[in-house]
């Protein structure tokens, strides 16, 4: 019966170990189709890692968010990826008698947490002794970065029995906690600071991570203690870091913004569309949640960022108007002797980039309708709105008019264009108004049918 040798067990183990949980899914049940007995040894292999890998989740599972990039970009703890297989494979010598109880254990309590918590110890204990064996190449952050190093990490892991208990009261405490639930919290931030000086901003660290929508973290950072939604209090406060990382990050979108102006794309538009809004529930939380004072450092950034955004909208909007006229353009025609008016230029391309720059910024504009709120724009955008509702029909039903009179020399081109006018008016939510140009254009083309 063949066999793997050593050094081929050896070098397929390192590879599936170096493998992501996605794709040794994907491997598992690729190997398992194979036939003969090397392919079943290396499905033992791929099952035993697969197994370890659920063990490690189960373990550390309040600090697995830590060692991935937040999706929204907000500076945030984060520890090198490779550091978690390596501090397991660490952490599990010599506990091999603990590891079956992890097995499918998440969702019970049990000696399970016993074990858990014993080997996020172990796991701190490798960090501080021997830190050189985990983590590559350690550098330590620059100056004002979160402290991701390895007696970061150690404190977190010090952690886990507290944050593995208060996880699950986490969703309650980011919306209307009563009292009680206020005071659990409190507890809980005294609970880490016995640990360790650091502990209880570690705590909103870890707690951070597991909470897609970063501004909603500012609810549980203000309930904290008694005085933290005041600026004065929190600002002097190990706590004040998130709202300042909330702050940093608002400016880097407002930055943004402005360099995605000058592409008039469907992607950028979104783009400006999504980091716009995402300043806005950041302030509007910060509005909501915190006593800022207005000539404080924070009340200063904020208020610059409200004074750019709101600049940008403006001449988003302005924008928006002259693509409008570019996309669908009118010209002097003459109606009797010297009496002209401007009527819709029926030969204007029917594609091509003005038509779609037009559409990317009406889509933008009716994107931004909440957050125009927050940074005093929505009365411009809704005179906007105005304003090219009027336009468009006005320009649709004049074409509209020509082609019911025989005026106009090709239809088919004139009636493509009134399409466009009915898709932008779409775009603007006019739908009203987008309906009747619709119901018209469709009369004129059956009018028109042999």
């Amino acid at each position: 019966m063949s066999s793997l040798s050593p050094a081929h067990r050896a070098a397929l183990t390192a590879v599936v170990q170096a493998c992501p949980d996605a794709s040794l899914a994907q491997l598992g049940g690729a190997v398992a189709a194979l036939p003969g007995d090397k392919a079943a040894e290396l499905a033992v292999i791929v099952g035993e890692e697969a197994r370890d890998r659920a063990r490690r989740a189960t373990a550390f599972a309040p600090l697995l968010p830590l060692f991935q990039a937040r999706a929204d970009g907000v500076p945030a703890l984060v520890f090198p990826p490779m550091v978690l297989p390596r501090v397991w494979r660490e952490a599990k010598i010599g506990e091999e008698a603990f590891l079956p109880l992890l097995d499918g254990a998440a969702t019970v309590d049990g000696e399970w947490t016993l074990a858990a918590d014993r080997l996020c110890a172990r796991a701190a204990a490798v960090l501080r002794d021997r830190p050189r064996e985990v983590w590559p190449e350690f550098q330590r952050p620059p100056d004002g970065a979160p402290p991701s190093t390895p007696a970061e990490l150690a404190g977190c892991f010090d952690l886990t029995p507290l944050a593995r208990t208060a996880l699950p009261r986490l969703s309650v405490w980011l919306e209307r906690p009563d009292d009680n639930q206020v005071a659990g919290l409190r507890l809980l931030i005294q609970d880490c600071l016995a640990v360790a000086p650091d502990g209880g901003r570690r705590m909103i660290d870890i707690l951070f991570a597991h909470v897609a929508d970063a501004e909603r973290m500012l609810r549980v950072v203000t309930r904290t203690s008694r005085l933290a939604d005041r600026e004065v209090t929190l600002s002097h406060s190990d706590m004040g870091v998130f709202v300042e990382r909330l702050l940093a990050s608002v400016q880097a979108r407002v930055q943004g913004v402005a360099a995605l102006r000058s592409s008039l794309t469907a992607d950028a538009m979104q783009t400006v569309v999504d980091q716009v809004g995402w300043c806005a529930g950041v302030l509007a939380e910060m509005d909501i949640t915190l006593q800022i004072r207005p000539d404080s450092s924070w009340g200063k950034t904020a208020r610059m960022a409200r004074v750019q955004v709101s600049g940008q909208l403006s001449g988003l909007m302005k924008s928006t108007a002259a693509a409008v006229h570019a996309a669908l353009p009118t010209k002097r025609r003459t109606i009797a002797g010297r009496m002209t008016r401007m009527s819709p230029w029926l030969e204007a391309p029917a594609d091509g980039e003005p038509i779609e720059a037009a559409a990317a910024l009406l889509t933008a504009v009716a994107g931004l309708r909440g957050a125009a709120v927050t940074f005093g724009c929505e009365a411009d955008r809704a005179a906007l709105k105005t304003e090219m509702t009027d336009y468009l029909s006005t320009w649709a039903n004049e074409a509209l008019d020509g082609v019911a009179d025989g005026e106009v020399d090709n239809p088919d081109q004139a009636l493509r264009l009134v399409g466009i006018a009915a898709r932008f008016l779409t775009l603007i939510e006019a739908l009203e108004a987008a309906r009747a140009v619709r119901r018209r254009a469709a009369t004129a083309e059956t009018a028109r049918l042999p």
